[in-house]
Formats: structure tokens, C-alpha cells, sequence
């Protein structure tokens, strides 16, 4: 039986499908090899080891939730942007723990990492940028990726005991953060 191509990208998807179902941390060069039915040495021709194929990952993961943000907020201002963002970024870290916890670790020295890292962060500037902010938009920004990631951990560690406590539980951060940017008063000058 002939082989059959090996396509880089897929490869990646496969990858970071391992990440999310296995852990990121048990993500391996033998264990993607398995994946795609070919010895650990053939996945050499597409990445650089297993450092490389982690960041591969990461990059996969910052365009895909990047592509998701910039859907979301699109047409939108305000709390119905903010909401939107919000709910997307949450689902992002439910369906793709593995991509998500890649994420935690990325390389600010990357240029690729780092544009699409913006890329995720604009279309939250742009929403607070609707309510106001300005020179304030990169501290908010920041602050409600802080508190968004902290709950993905959290609720990915089982920490709510079920999806309708953590449902209920992310409602109250999302009503927390379109509060206070409703009032004016956040973030504090």
C-alpha cells in the first residue's frame, strides 16, 4: 500500500486535537507520529522537533481564536460586542483546553506570535475603545483576558462541578465587566 501525502497543516490539526483531548503536556512527536500512521522520523520534514511542533500549535491556536474574535465583534459595539467576545473566548478555552493551555507559554520574542497575539487582542481594543477607553483599552484588555483565562482554568479543572454552575458563574464575570464599563467608572484613572 502506497502512502499517502503527509500535509503539514494537518498535521498540526492532528497535533493540536492531541493537545486537546490528551493535555498539552502530553503531547509528543511519537504520539502525533501514531496519529497520522508514520514513524516519529517523517514528522522531521514538516517541523523542528518537538519545540517546534509546539509552537505550531500555539500559532494554529492564536489564528483560530484570533479568526473567532475578529467574527464576533464584527458589526458590534459596546456590550453586545463585549458579550459576544466574551462567550466566544470562554467556548474557545471549553472546546480546546489543550490549544488553550498551549497558549499560556507563548514566546514574546516571536514576531508571528506576538502580531497574532495582537491580532486576538484588537478586536477587544476596539470594543473598549466603544465604551471610551483609549489609553486605558490595553490595561482592560489585559485585565479581561486575565480574568477569562483564570475562569477557562478553572472551569476546564472542574473547579464548578457542573456546566450550570459554571455557566451561572461566568454570567456573573460577564455582568461584572459590562457593569463597570457601563458606569464609566472602570477601569480606575
Amino acid at each position: 500500500m502506497a502512502a499517502t501525502y503527509l500535509d503539514r497543516d494537518e498535521l498540526i490539526r492532528v497535533a493540536a486535537d492531541a493537545a486537546d483531548r490528551d493535555g498539552w503536556i502530553n503531547l509528543t512527536m511519537s504520539g502525533v507520529a501514531k496519529e497520522v500512521d508514520r514513524h516519529v522520523t517523517s514528522l522531521y520534514g514538516h517541523v523542528d522537533g518537538l519545540d517546534g511542533l509546539r509552537r505550531e500549535v500555539r500559532v494554529l491556536a492564536l489564528r483560530e481564536l484570533g479568526d473567532l474574535c475578529w467574527e464576533a465583534a464584527l458589526g458590534r459595539t459596546g456590550d453586545d460586542a463585549l458579550t459576544a467576545l466574551l462567550d466566544i473566548y470562554r467556548g474557545y478555552m471549553r472546546d480546546h483546553p489543550g490549544r488553550c493551555e498551549a497558549l499560556q507559554a507563548v514566546d514574546v520574542r516571536d514576531p508571528e506570535i506576538t502580531r497574532l497575539g495582537l491580532r486576538v487582542a484588537e478586536p477587544f481594543f476596539a470594543t473598549l475603545r466603544s465604551y471610551g477607553l483609549d489609553d486605558a483599552a490595553i490595561q482592560a484588555q489585559q485585565i479581561i483576558s486575565v480574568a477569562v483565562r483564570g475562569f477557562g482554568v478553572s472551569e476546564a479543572s472542574g473547579r464548578f462541578g457542573d456546566r450550570a454552575t459554571a455557566d451561572a458563574t461566568f454570567a456573573q464575570l460577564r455582568a461584572l465587566f459590562l457593569s463597570a464599563l457601563g458606569s464609566g467608572r472602570w477601569p480606575l484613572h
